[in-house]
């Protein structure tokens, strides 16, 4: 059975929920599936899309309730006789309520985030028109459940990795050589948006905990966001000076994950963390909190690698216990690699592929 996909993403930039929906799309289309992404032009899904041989439907909303690009997709929707409308993101949830109106494609959406949904009536309405939801994490899941969607609606699809794109762990040295660090820096590496849910501000004090007992060298950070001034500036008051390094966003961010020492994520919200799954996917020593839908990954709250949010001596303790002692640091690059192995871009497509049978193959709703 193969399905006729429209995959409605139209978020600017490009960060872990775009990278999911071009390779989940690129996958599917792999398999035999039309796929069809509706997103920005000129943003970097299109662009990637477009590159990956997928057709792109441009589309720019000034918000998930304009009226006149959803007349624009549900003529299109007809047009091309579509399954399924698929909403990657929570404005994409909205439009998508609104075009699959008069037509028969049924609709999904994926949340992968673990923030409450809003409690208004709008937001009740499209998270109802949904016939389908998938949520990346249990914690996102108990989240949408709490919000009153019918546990029967949702599905959890954890997100996937694609470890064909991962630089080779033996270019270690060079990737850091190209990029002005020796082999015996002791680097930590976190990637994500400087945003408040991710508490950066955690993990900076964490680090001046570990430069004080001497267990690291640099801290680099990769991503931007509107607390990067606030963050560059706790930095100085730390007295870190030049062992943090803000990257901004940056293209060769698995470079950076492959050459680091360790690897950290200090959330206090998370849907799953894809960056986070990318560092255990390559073997790359990881520290982390138990926030949201991490502990997924690591098979339960409890596991070693996992320490309190918003606790910046709990995580430099975490740090710590890999930068000063080499068997754990192997022992967590091991079992990184091997609780990654579930959590494939084609373990995904495989439940995506049986959550769009269920539905296409049930009677479609008055």
């Amino acid at each position: 059975m193969s399905f006729r996909i429209l995959h409605l993403n139209t978020e600017r930039g490009w960060r872990g929920g775009e990278r999911q929906t071009l390779w989940l799309a690129r996958e599917l289309e792999r398999r035999g599936h039309v796929n069809i992404l509706a997103a920005r032009p000129k943003e970097p899904l299109a662009r990637a899309a477009a590159e990956a041989g997928l057709r792109v439907f441009p589309l720019a909303p000034w918000s998930e309730w304009d009226f006149r690009n959803a007349a624009r997709l549900r003529v299109f929707l007809r047009q091309e006789r579509l399954d399924l409308v698929h909403a990657h993101t929570g404005h994409a949830v909205g439009l998508g309520a609104l075009a699959r109106r008069g037509t028969a494609a049924r609709l999904v959406a994926t949340r992968r985030v673990d923030f409450p949904l809003k409690n208004n009536f709008l937001s009740r309405w499209k998270y109802r028109s949904v016939d389908a939801l998938a949520a990346i994490s249990d914690a996102v899941r108990q989240m949408l459940v709490r919000g009153g969607v019918l546990p029967s609606k949702i599905t959890v699809i954890p997100s996937g990795v694609d470890t064909g794109a991962y630089p080779d762990a033996r270019d270690r040295d060079r990737l850091r050589s190209e990029r002005g660090f020796s082999s015996r820096d002791r680097l930590v590496v976190h990637a994500g948006a400087l945003v408040p849910h991710k508490d950066q501000a955690t993990l900076l004090r964490a680090f001046a905990g570990l430069r004080a007992r001497g267990a690291a060298d640099r801290l680099l950070v990769l991503g931007d966001g509107p607390r990067r001034e606030e963050l560059v500036r706790l930095s100085e008051t730390l007295g870190l000076g030049g062992a943090v390094a803000f990257l901004g966003h940056r293209g060769d961010v698995l470079e950076y994950t492959a050459m680091a020492d360790l690897f950290v994520f200090s959330s206090v919200d998370e849907g799953l963390g894809t960056a986070l799954l990318d560092a255990l996917a390559m073997g790359v020593p990881t520290a982390a909190t138990a926030a949201g839908g991490i502990p997924d990954l690591y098979g339960g709250p409890g596991a070693p690698e996992l320490s309190a949010p918003g606790d910046a001596d709990a995580l430099a303790a975490n740090m710590a216990a890999v930068l000063e002692n080499p068997e754990e640091a192997r022992r967590r690059s091991e079992r990184g690699r091997e609780r990654a192995r579930a959590f494939t871009v084609s373990a995904m497509a495989d439940a995506y592929e049986t959550l769009y049978r269920k539905l296409l193959e049930a009677p479609c709703p008055a």
